[in-house]
């Protein structure tokens, strides 16, 4: 005969019951950027990507990439634009600074991390004249790192670490490595980039 639950265990039952859990919820929100928060207190409200902050400028993980992504197109003499409305890419950089033309132009989808973060999905940007550029370290602006390769340059990478063979790979169209060992950042260093690498980089597209 089962032994009657204590207070405490049917409090921590109804806790941390994910028995009406959806997963994948959140994963679009969690893909442009979090931010992480210390509670002093139990926390309100049922989404926890809405948590307060007591400080209101606060920037995400998100913005602080894009600041870090723009400096570094500013520094290097490059012209660039948003979309008009929602794309799958988050750039339009041109190649010569004059020009507005089609042939001139490439896209590129930004992804930021706090940490060394590599991921690749199948529904990434891979039309021609497209980029995928990684910031990596984005809360620490002088210790970041930005990585930009084509879809493909991307997949050579993740089929030679074997993550195409994943189930995660297979069956959920995507790989992703929070924390870039030291053989994956071998892999990536031909394609980190500075100021003076953006001009042989996008004529190379």
């Amino acid at each position: 005969m089962k032994s009657q639950m204590t207070k405490n265990e049917l409090e921590l039952r109804k806790r941390f019951d994910f028995s009406k859990a959806v997963r994948g919820k959140f994963h679009e929100r969690y893909k442009k950027g979090v931010r992480v928060h210390f509670l002093t207190e139990e926390p309100t409200g049922d989404d926890p990507l809405d948590s307060p902050t007591d400080s209101s400028a606060e920037i995400s993980t998100r913005e602080m990439g894009r600041q870090i992504f723009e400096s570094q197109l500013r520094t290097a003499g490059l012209r660039w634009e948003e979309p008009g409305r929602p794309e799958d890419f988050d750039y339009v950089v041109y190649r010569s600074n004059g020009s507005s033309t089609k042939a001139d132009r490439c896209v590129v989808q930004l992804k930021t991390s706090a940490n060394e973060t590599f991921s690749l999905h199948k529904t990434d940007v891979h039309s021609p004249q497209s980029l995928i550029a990684y910031v990596w370290r984005a809360q620490s602006p002088g210790d970041s790192a930005i990585y930009a390769l084509t879809y493909d340059e991307a997949f050579r990478i993740i089929q030679a670490k074997g993550y195409v063979n994943t189930h995660s790979w297979r069956e959920l169209g995507g790989y992703s490595v929070t924390h870039a060992g030291s053989e994956l950042r071998q892999m990536l260093a031909p394609f980190r980039m500075s100021p003076e690498c953006w001009g042989l980089k996008l004529q190379s597209v």
